[in-house]
């Protein structure tokens, strides 16, 4: 049985509190094993929950408990155009930490939106970059990580600062329509905010800025 990577397959509450509402349709970009997606039917937020993941054996399990699930590669035009073709309108569009898997972000989002309802929302969730993990490992201990989660995922092909990401919404001709940051002193999970990153804190937010979570809709 594959092992499944637990950063991935978990339920991102702190994208979900940003849909509100009953009988929703949503898209979950990266749906994973279809943890989001099962939250939202069974919480009645939604009436449809669509799925696309990558990994076969985690769509599988996703398709359990989603309405669809579309299997296939998003760096492929192709499949790209097979998912407009459903013709299916979304309330929402989650994007948990997937774009910086993808070799073009920018052309993915601007095809997806093409798929929200005219007052539909887009819900992303990218790493930060600019964290002072990249300081630490990169310029301390001289080496560019490669590990299985995080920052400095191996599978990451595209790295983003906030300025990156707003940019990355604008040039798509979307809305920024709200901003959060996720905090964390290091990228280790469970790693605690001392004294010394809350005042790195004070001093220069985006340092122990986490993840960016952005909120867009249609200009």
């Amino acid at each position: 049985m594959t092992k499944l990577n637990q950063s991935y397959i978990g339920l991102r509450k702190d994208l979900l509190t940003f849909i509100s509402g009953e009988s929703n349709n949503v898209l979950d970009v990266g749906c994973a094993i279809g943890s989001n997606g099962k939250y939202l039917l069974e919480n009645n937020f939604a009436d449809n929950v669509y799925g696309i993941e990558f990994d076969k054996v985690m769509a599988q399990k996703a398709s359990n408990c989603l309405t669809k699930v579309f299997v296939g590669d998003l760096n492929n035009q192709d499949f790209l155009k097979v998912i407009l073709e459903n013709n299916i309108k979304y309330d929402y569009i989650i994007f948990g930490d997937v774009l910086e898997h993808l070799i073009n972000p920018k052309k993915v989002l601007n095809h997806l939106k093409n798929a929200l309802k005219p007052n539909g929302k887009i819900i992303i969730s990218l790493p930060n970059i600019a964290h002072v993990e990249l300081f630490i490992q990169v310029f301390i201990k001289g080496t560019w990580p490669q590990n299985e989660r995080g920052i400095f995922d191996k599978t990451h092909l595209r790295w983003f600062t906030k300025n990156d990401v707003f940019k990355l919404v604008t040039d798509t001709n979307l809305k920024i329509v709200e901003y959060k940051r996720k905090f964390r002193s290091r990228d280790a999970i469970g790693s605690k905010m001392s004294l010394f990153y809350k005042i790195i804190k004070f001093l220069r937010k985006d340092l122990v800025t986490f993840q960016h979570i952005i909120v867009c809709e249609h200009e």
